[in-house]
């Protein structure tokens, strides 16, 4: 049976000779800052929805449902950037229940436009109707074996860790919708960050539900433009980054350092704990 991702992070924080050399006091301010990350936190919502239990988290927004969050925080964002092409190029980053990406590809067809996607998920749920005129395309997707390919829209799915993936100025949006950051780090470190960084055109949009101050951080140290999506279903807005080549070197205090994962074969708890614990002896030195 998998341990869950809490006991594995907390075991492998414990055992860290870094966390063992930080004051006690800092010891026990970390220790529960993670068993507050990963508390048990399942709250049972209204819309057609998945859970996952290791992750402790819903699919899509338990407030707001799945259609209104992938309108609000997915395509809108990018629907006014795309009205002028007639093939878009689109890179699906936990790509879950497809709610994100079919109903993207379901407003582009609409406009004539054909989009040209490649979803990446290592978790394959089953197909859950969420109520909408977008069910038709994501249900064909799933009986045509996770494949697409006519006049209309081209359509592809990897079943891999997305860290596996190489492309090269490839993509005109990607859509980023991990597990969040301190659950999944390992879709959100500064070197994965990267991967997707190289696989946009320049001007290409990366857009996400996330504001984590890390992944901000990431986005500006590789040249991204930043501007923030207004909130919707939560407090914090969501990020839109535009592909610029101009690092921006931002640091506020030691959250805003990147999360790392420099194999891009790290474990999830081990990329957690390492920058936690910088993050931590940066509080010491500092003074934060």
């Amino acid at each position: 049976m998998v341990k869950p991702l809490k006991e594995k992070v907390l075991n492998t924080l414990v055992n860290d000779d870094s966390y063992k050399s930080l004051f006690l006091k800092h010891q026990d301010i970390l220790f529960k800052e993670l068993s507050n990350i990963y508390k048990e936190n399942k709250i049972y919502g209204d819309f057609p929805n998945l859970y996952s239990e290791y992750y402790n988290e819903y699919y899509h927004s338990v407030s707001i449902g799945p259609i209104e969050e992938a309108y609000n925080k997915f395509v809108n964002p990018v629907l006014e950037l795309l009205k002028k092409k007639s093939d878009v190029y689109i890179l699906d980053i936990g790509s879950g229940m497809f709610v994100n990406s079919g109903i993207l590809a379901y407003e582009l067809m609409k406009m004539d436009i054909k989009p040209h996607i490649v979803s990446v998920d290592k978790y394959t749920p089953p197909f859950v109707n969420i109520n909408y005129e977008a069910d038709n395309l994501r249900k064909a997707f799933y009986d045509n074996n996770f494949y697409i390919d006519n006049k209309h829209i081209h359509w592809i799915y990897l079943n891999i860790d997305a860290r596996k993936i190489r492309y090269v100025n490839y993509f005109d949006i990607i859509l980023h919708d991990g597990f969040s950051p301190y659950k999944n780090p390992s879709l959100w470190s500064l070197d994965f960050l990267n991967i997707l960084f190289r696989s946009l055109k320049t001007g290409g949009v990366w857009v996400s539900y996330t504001a984590n101050k890390s992944v901000e951080a990431s986005l500006k140290i590789l040249g991204f433009d930043i501007d923030f999506i207004p909130s919707c279903g939560r407090k914090t807005p969501s990020m839109r980054a535009i592909k610029s080549n101009i690092p921006k070197p931002f640091f506020k205090n030691p959250y805003t350092i990147p999360m790392r994962d420099k194999t891009l074969r790290s474990l999830e708890e081990h990329i957690i704990v390492d920058y936690f614990l910088r993050v931590y002896i940066l509080r010491e030195v500092y003074g934060f």
